[in-house]
Formats: C-alpha cells, structure tokens, sequence
C-alpha cells in the first residue's frame, strides 16, 4: 500500500493515518510512483459512509473509515421519487462490480447535453499524483459532450488546506498550469504545501508557503491575497466538504458520472479500462436524456 507523501505527516498521529489501523509510512521515491490499483488511505477525520460493502472492500486509493449511516424518512421518500439509472446494456460492464449506482442522483452543474464527470482527488495521495498525467490525456480526448470537473475532497484540516490551494489556483484560472505543478512540488521535489506541526496544520506556515509556490510561477502576492481566504473560497470550501459526504467519497481517486455513478481504478480494473468505463457510462447517461 501507498501511503502519505507528506513526510511531516507522520506527527498527525491517527488524524493523518495511513490505512485504517496502520501508522503513517515515510514517503516513497517519486521515480517509482505506486501502482493504482493498489489502494492506500488517507487522514480519516471526517468519515463517509462507502457505498456498498463490495465496493469499500474493493476501493483504491486514499480512503477514510467508513461510518454507519441510516436513512430517513425524508431521505426515502426522494429516493422513491427519484428516477431509476438508465438501463442501456453496457455489455462488460457490472454494477456492484465494476461501478456503484447512487440510490439518490446526485444534482449537475453542467447544462443540457452536456454529461458531467467529476473527478475527486487529494494532493497528497500518491495515487492520484499517479493518475493525474492518465486525466489530463483523457481530458484532451474526450468528447465535447462531456465536462471534466476537479473536486478536492475534504475529509478534515490537511485537506480541507490542499483544497484550499486547489481552489485559489481555479478561480485565478491556471488550473491548467499550475494543477499538475503542485503535485510535482509534493511528490517529485518532496516539499509539502500544507505544513503540519505538533499534530495540527501551521495556517500561517501553509499561507506563506502556498504564496511563495504561486507567486514563483508568476502570480501577484495581491492576486493571490484577494482569493486565498476570500469569502467565496470559504463558502466554496463548505461545498466541497458537502460533496465529499454526498457523494459518499471514502477515497481518492474516484470518478463520479453524471451524478449517478461512482467507480474508481480497480473497481474498473485499471486505469485504462477506468476510462473506457466513463466514457461508456456517460455515453448511456447521454441516450437515455
């Protein structure tokens, strides 16, 4: 298993925990990143409930302990209102296999004719660093109908600040410049963002360093201080966190079609079929709309 590429996470006794009963591991070489389909854990602080037992026994990448969940009346009844997914074959395809249907449909952001993928990810897991240059290929490729969206997860402080970096560098629009730089900063150069100190994340520490990482590669300090810790970056924040929860994010990385559909690289049986699974699966989410 993979574990934490943050090495001084290895204070953050069992909040930054690589495993669900395992202590951190020291980082690992960046020429020799771990292979996907071997799953690693990330901090557990906030737990989500995984979607279905096969699928927490069988997820890969970055995971937190999952939490019993009951659901309420309220919940029920918009299940029971809420559209069956569609039913086109999609031949080699399982589900509880190869992907999870949600039982309520999560809401989209992109408009009609458009079919949303939601790719959900930490800077600090190896596995996503290593699927990153496979998503980037990807979005190049894909077809117009189809919109990629990043999520950061948001499981407790160390990434609810890596979330914060990720959406600082969206709304200056350089995600496409800086994204992948970051996770070369932390797992090729081994220099964290997130600074963690005495078991806690150093919000100055983390501020200073995330504003010498940008304005190093061209922006302003005062284009950097109007988003950092803006108010719509804090609300956005909130949201993040929400989505963590609703979509049942119990890992990283995990690709999320549609609203509907949860899977990840082994559940798809690597990343090459990950992608072909998206795309048959947005595919269906297309014809039956």
């Amino acid at each position: 298993m993979n574990r934490i590429f943050y090495p001084v996470l290895a204070s953050l006794l069992a909040c930054a925990a690589c495993g669900k009963d395992t202590a951190p591991a020291p980082a690992q070489p960046a020429e020799a990143p771990p292979p996907a389909e071997t799953a690693a854990t990330p901090p557990a602080a906030v737990p989500a409930p995984a979607p279905t037992a096969e699928a927490a026994r069988e997820s890969d990448g970055e995971s937190v302990e999952a939490a019993v969940s009951t659901t309420t009346p309220i919940a029920a009844a918009v299940a029971a209102a809420t559209p069956a997914p569609a039913s086109g074959s999609l031949g080699r395809w399982k589900q509880g296999e190869n992907f999870t249907a949600y039982p309520v449909a999560q809401p989209v952001s992109t408009p009609p004719g458009k079919i949303e993928v939601v790719e959900a990810f930490w800077y600090g897991c190896g596995h996503c660093y290593s699927l990153e240059p496979r998503v980037e290929a990807w979005d190049k490729s894909r077809p117009d109908w189809i919109a990629l969206k990043r999520l950061p997860v948001v499981w407790n402080e160390v990434t609810r600040e890596d979330a914060r970096l990720f959406l600082t560098i969206e709304s200056l629009g350089l995600v496409d410049k800086l994204h992948g730089e970051v996770f070369r900063e932390i797992h090729v150069n081994h220099r964290p963002i997130t600074v963690v100190r005495g078991g806690r994340v150093d919000l100055a520490a983390t501020e200073k360093a995330a504003r010498e990482f940008l304005t190093a590669r061209g922006v302003s300090a005062e284009d950097f201080a109007k988003h950092y810790r803006s108010f719509s970056t804090e609300n956005r924040l909130r949201q993040t966190e929400n989505l963590s929860r609703r979509y049942l994010l119990d890992h990283a990385p995990m690709m999320i079609v549609h609203g509907k559909y949860l899977t990840d690289v082994q559940m798809a049986g690597g990343q090459d079929k990950l992608f072909e699974l998206v795309n048959d699966l947005a595919a269906r989410e297309r014809e039956a709309s």
